[in-house]
């Protein structure tokens, strides 16, 4: 009988004999690691650096347990892209390293946000003629998949709509009819479900871990939407936090209530034959109606109460005591907490109303006819769920607990409410670490040689640790440059002095050099949009040397645009610094233009800084200059990404050196990298040709 360190020593033998491959000791230890670990249900913080071949030596234990001993791994990592690379190029060579007769029984399920799946039903709407393609064609109904098949015409003379508008109409909402759906069998997101609730692995995000998290505390049997699970391993999990912010928060915005009113216009539309056929249909429509003239209203008054504000600001805090902080009493906006907790009480208690309301028609309606309504009371069930849990959430939006915040926001389009976690590990620890083992893993997870800034952030207590050293020859791949001190001015002094278009000048002089000398073959990481676009007016350079820049959304495009032109560079921002590969030719400087330290403006900011405080702690130290030094090994880790790769480091901030902090920084870069102040020497020192 195969045992699971048999199966996986025998995988990597494969692997060996595979052209094109390098199977490195490092790797095959974290596998054996991860298998001990999912075997005896001990927990891990793991950092891999990139080059070992993290994700296959992940999946090969886990497809290994899964066939042995029938234990279930999800495997979940930061972005959807991620997942999609698991499971489109990574699992597939991996399942190719064993034998199909020990395939036997094995399953294995891609597992997306609701959001990411298309809607049959939504479709023979919007894209009628479309429907037939995607089901013969698609695999799994997600985003990436239908963005390449669905052909969208628009009537003549209409403006040719965008795809972001098309996936708005067509993607899966947030409740549906579910079973009484006449696509149900068909439903993509649905067929998910049902598979990844029995694979044997599952591959996912972060977001899907969360929502899974949350509905399993809440689940009588502790099981949530992925069934029961032995282990969990975290890919990227040095962003799992901000992860876990995003799926803990609430938001009563002008958007979330148009998805309410949506959503109930579908229930609507599912219970109307029903009604009618009890001879109820007035009764139920003046339900239906009197909710979405309510909700209407309580959009008009959010309108109302945005306008008159204005600014955004903190409304309440948890713990109480943080309300006399300095920064959170200047932040705060004691005249709007009223208005504010009106507008939610008042938007929950309709949503109570209308709930109670359909609850008790419903109880009416199987006295009456028993057999008509059985088949529709699940459906309505989970719509009165939605709406009752919106209902709570408006509830509860002003009243934070644990360590959280309730604040005015603002984006692009509107005012909002909201409600966020400012601290993860106490929720984390409930919802996650003390219910299933786990494996943390990232390439940056260690901060000053140590892992205590990571496990305090994620709230963990592993049984392991293990730091493994990367599999790169920096001395002789890369090399550190470091203009001259009074190159570019400190960024903060010319912010403060309103001289920030000098800097911006001197920066494009740099990257204007740089971007000649090396014909191109540049990603330049900037910290904010505006100072992005204050350098790129400046930039001089040969129009043969074209530069891309991030877009405000769909930054996927841009990316791979750079890659395929070689001669060309990429201005980008946050989401650029972590994930993002381009090994080979098109890539032979990473210019991280400042560090990007986080600065307390916005309330969960504030609201963070002032808990740390009341802690004793010192949150630029314990926070601030934490994320800036893991920011910063991921921005720079964009570089070298194989064994062949060559190339410059360049670090554009003038504080790196006349900061005390500057060398903590550099400290927690690849060691080994030799330090110029001369660009050219760099060039001649790796041996690089523009």
């Amino acid at each position: 009988m195969n045992s699971v360190n048999g199966l996986i020593e025998r995988a990597f033998l494969r692997l060996a004999a595979r052209p094109g491959f390098q199977v490195r000791a490092d790797q095959q230890q974290i596998a054996l690691l991860l298998a001990d670990m999912i075997g005896e249900g001990n927990s891990a913080m793991i950092e891999a650096p990139t080059g070992l071949g993290k994700s296959l030596a992940t999946l090969i234990p886990a497809i290994a347990h899964g066939i042995v001993t029938k234990k279930r791994v999800v495997i979940a990592t930061y972005t959807n892209v991620l997942a999609e690379q698991y499971w489109y190029k990574d699992l597939p060579l991996a399942l190719s390293l064993f034998d199909e007769s020990d395939l036997e029984g094995f399953n294995a399920q891609l597992q997306m946000g609701r959001s990411r799946y298309a809607c049959l039903i939504a479709m023979d709407d919007v894209v009628p003629n479309q429907v037939d393609i995607v089901l013969k064609e698609a695999s799994q109904g997600i985003e990436s998949e239908l963005r390449k098949l669905i052909k969208v015409t628009p009537k003549a003379g209409a403006r040719v709509p965008t795809w972001g508008k098309t996936w708005s109409q067509i993607s899966t909402p947030p409740v549906c009819p579910a079973r009484l759906c006449p696509a149900y069998d068909s439903c993509f997101y649905y067929s998910a479900r049902r598979k990844s609730e029995a694979a044997s692995l599952v591959i996912t995000n972060h977001s899907v871990v969360i929502q899974d998290a949350l509905q399993a505390v809440a689940d009588e049997e502790g099981e949530g939407m992925l069934g029961k699970v032995d282990f969990i391993v975290l890919d990227e999990a040095h962003d799992f936090p901000s992860a876990a912010i995003n799926g803990l928060e609430f938001e009563l915005s002008l958007n979330r209530l148009g998805t309410l009113i949506a959503t109930v216009r579908r229930l609507d539309a599912a219970v109307q034959p029903l009604a009618q056929a009890l001879g109820a249909a007035s009764t139920w429509a003046q339900k239906v109606a009197n909710f979405v003239r309510d909700i209407e209203g309580k959009q008009r008054g959010l309108m109302g109460f945005a306008l008159e504000l204005g600014r955004p600001g903190i409304l309440e805090i948890a713990p109480s005591s943080l309300i006399d902080h300095p920064a959170v009493k200047q932040a705060r906006i004691e005249a709007a907490v009223d208005p504010a907790r009106i507008i939610a009480d008042e938007v929950a208690d309709v949503c109570d109303t209308f709930a109670d309301n359909i609850h008790a028609l419903l109880a009416d309606w199987k006295t009456m006819s028993p057999e008509k309504v059985r088949p529709v009371q699940e459906t309505i069930r989970n719509y009165l769920m939605y709406v009752r849990e919106f209902g709570v959430g408006c509830k509860s939006i002003m009243a934070p607990q644990g360590a959280s915040v309730s604040y005015v926001s603002q984006n692009r389009e509107e005012t909002l409410l909201r409600q966020d976690v400012t601290q993860v590990a106490e929720p984390l620890k409930r919802l996650i670490w003390d219910r299933v083992p786990y494996a943390c893993l990232s390439a940056t997870l260690l901060i000053d040689d140590s892992f205590d800034s990571m496990t305090r952030s994620l709230g963990v207590t592993p049984t392991f640790y293990e730091a493994l050293p990367s599999p790169f020859d920096f001395e002789r791949q890369a090399a550190l440059y470091l203009p001259p001190p009074g190159t570019i001015p400190d960024a903060t002094i010319a912010r403060k002095e309103g001289s920030e278009e000098y800097y911006y000048r001197k920066l494009a002089e740099e990257l204007s050099m740089m971007i000649t000398a090396l014909q191109g073959r540049t990603l330049a990481l900037f910290h904010s949009r505006r100072e992005l676009e204050g350098v790129l007016k400046f930039i001089d350079i040969s129009s043969d040397l074209p530069i891309f820049v991030q877009p405000s959304s769909g930054a996927g495009g841009v990316g791979e645009r750079f890659k395929d032109v070689v001669h060309s560079s990429l201005f980008a921002l946050r989401s650029f610094w972590t994930g993002f590969d381009a090994p080979g030719e098109t890539l032979s400087c990473v210019a991280l233009v400042r560090v990007p330290f986080e600065v307390p403006v916005e309330p969960p900011q504030i609201a963070r800084l002032a808990y740390l405080q009341s802690q004793g702690l010192d949150p630029f130290r314990e926070h601030t200059l934490a994320q800036a030094k893991m920011l910063m090994r991921q921005g720079a880790g964009r570089l070298i990404r194989s064994q062949d790769d060559k190339g410059i480091i360049a670090l554009l901030d003038a504080r790196l050196q006349t900061k005390r902090y500057g060398e903590e920084i550099l400290n927690n870069l690849p060691h080994g990298m030799r330090r110029y102040s001369d660009f050219y020497e760099a060039i001649a020192h790796l041996g690089l040709e523009g």
